[in-house]
């Protein structure tokens, strides 16, 4: 169940902060909402990830311990591509950054679960 919701929160996450940064220069309240629904994406997200832990550790430590650090620094990504465009401010390299920090991360989610929920 927790893979499953982990994964709906990933592609949610992904969806919206493409949307929010497309949005922007249309509509600052409809940014606004979007970054605050992609921050309660943010903590169901954790919450699963907490919760589905003891079953990366299983796989392998390390690879658990770098997934835990690429997730937090997925989020950091995506807090920075937004508040760089929030500000007007250039987010060509934050939008880069955004998308390896996710492929990465994906990657070693789907290594530690064995390819679960989706094969």
């Amino acid at each position: 169940m927790w893979e499953y919701l982990h994964s709906i929160s990933w592609a949610a996450i992904i969806i919206l902060t493409v949307a929010a940064w497309i949005v922007y220069p249309k509509s600052e309240k409809n940014f606004t909402i979007l970054s605050m629904i992609d921050r309660v994406f943010y903590l169901v997200l954790i919450l699963s990830g907490i919760m589905m832990i003891q079953y990366s550790l299983e796989t392998s430590v390390v690879a658990a311990i770098f997934k835990i650090l690429m997730g937090i620094v997925t989020i950091g990504i995506i807090e920075m591509l937004l508040s760089f465009r929030k500000k007007k401010r250039p987010t060509g390299l934050f939008f880069i950054l955004f998308i390896v920090a996710v492929v990465v991360t994906i990657s070693l989610g789907l290594y530690l679960s064995g390819g679960s929920p989706l094969f």
